[in-house]
């Protein structure tokens, strides 16, 4: 908990015990330099682990193709093209690839181990993310792509699932599984691979890719980085493409007003439909950023990254303590059915308004109720006032005559 190197498919789960591929002597039938120390994750196509390299003594993580994809040509086509892509581009922004190899039936690749998590897993358990960091972050995004793109590479997947945090601020690229060369020709089928939610108009529609479909992507995570949500979403992926095709998005700092307006005509300019109109490539993205942040900020943006993370792998283990504590505290003895359902009821309406004094601007709804009853206090004593005022003019005409008297000296 709290770390590792994530998968980057969507459908990623922490399985509840390693496959019997893991269950000879701690180790995998690999070479036997490697020592497993324990499972990352499980996706669509392999198997991720935690490992220590013996010879060197370092972690590292081995992902392995699943038994049942080897002799699938496409998917063993992808595995390789991941290794060989990303061992060709070392970056710090890119997760490094040091090894690949074949023992018996797995296939694997060793690559470096980022501790830390994934931005999937970040905004399930903090929601949107200050601007300053989400601007260090897709700094750091841009930085990466830049670097592959002057390569000849295109990620085709750029999406919070495959974007590692470290603990040390570290923003990583992960997955090239999809990548492609910008020379390389491709099939209609081929030219859709990707995850719709983050994939160009000029993807979705099959009309190929460029460095500016990344750029795309990357504005889309951006997008979601600062409102906590994506700009298009829908209930089927045929009207998703429609909307990403053909619609315009939500200005951004209608989710949070603190957004700087430079900030969203940056995400403006990264989600236009026409590639033309984007930035002209990942380094222009780059220093537009680098410039609304500042000089300071960009300096201790892994600092500013890295405290970050450790506060939301604290709120993670808060919430999972939270759980647990209202687990014990559940009441041993069974109320009766009727009794039961206003309790809860009761309990339910409770821990909204607890809720409501923590929660963003929820809060704001007791601040208004408190506004309301000085609002009316302050009227009640108006009143009074003026009746009073009243009751002494009508009664007593020189008391008037006096308070006249002391305006004139006064003024």
């Amino acid at each position: 908990p709290g770390g590792g190197y994530g998968l980057t498919e969507d459908k990623t789960s922490s399985p509840k015990r390693p496959s019997a591929s893991a269950k000879h002597g701690g180790r995998l039938k690999l070479e036997q330099e490697y020592k497993i120390l324990g499972i990352l994750g499980i996706g669509g196509m392999a198997e991720v682990y935690k490992a220590e390299q013996t010879s060197l003594s370092r972690m590292v993580a081995i992902k392995k193709l699943k038994p049942a994809l080897s002799s699938n040509p496409e998917m063993m086509e992808r595995f390789f093209r991941e290794a060989q892509s990303a061992a060709n581009l070392q970056h710090e922004n890119i997760v490094q690839i040091y090894q690949m190899g074949r023992s018996d039936t797995d296939h694997y690749m060793v690559m470096e181990y980022v501790e830390g998590k994934d931005l999937k897993s970040i905004l399930k358990t903090a929601g949107r993310v200050n601007w300053q960091l989400a601007g260090l972050i897709a700094r750091g995004i841009a930085l990466g792509l830049h670097f592959a793109h002057q390569r000849g590479f295109i990620h085709r997947d750029i999406k919070p699932g495959n974007i590692m945090l470290s603990f040390r601020g570290e923003v990583k690229i992960m997955d090239f599984g999809i990548v492609r060369r910008i020379d390389s020709e491709l099939t209609q089928t081929g030219a859709f691979l990707g995850t719709p939610s983050y994939m160009s108009p000029e993807q979705l529609k099959g009309l190929g890719v460029t460095p500016r479909s990344d750029l795309f992507a990357l504005g889309v995570l951006l997008y979601e980085l600062l409102a906590g949500e994506k700009p298009f979403r829908a209930d089927n992926e045929q009207a998703l493409i429609l909307k990403i095709s053909t619609e315009k998005e939500k200005n951004v700092r209608k989710y949070n007003s603190e957004i700087s307006r430079r900030l969203a005509r940056i995400v403006k300019r990264l989600l236009k439909k026409n590639p033309e109109q984007r930035f002209a490539d990942a380094e222009e993205l780059a220093l537009a950023l680098e410039k609304l942040l500042g000089k300071n900020a960009v300096a201790a943006g892994d600092l500013m990254i890295a405290e970050y993370l450790r506060t939301v792998d604290g709120l993670s283990e808060a919430d999972r303590t939270k759980k647990a504590d209202q687990l014990d505290s559940e009441p041993v003895q069974m109320e009766p059915k009727a009794k039961t359902r206003k309790l809860q009821l009761k309990t339910k309406t409770g821990s909204k308004k607890s809720e409501r004094s923590i929660i963003g601007n929820e809060w704001q709804e007791r601040g208004l109720e408190s506004s309301w009853m000085v609002k009316t206090v302050i009227l009640m004593a108006a009143v009074l006032l003026l009746i009073l005022i009243g009751y002494l003019v009508n009664l007593h005409p020189w008391i008037l005559s006096a308070l006249k008297n002391i305006l004139t000296g006064a003024f």
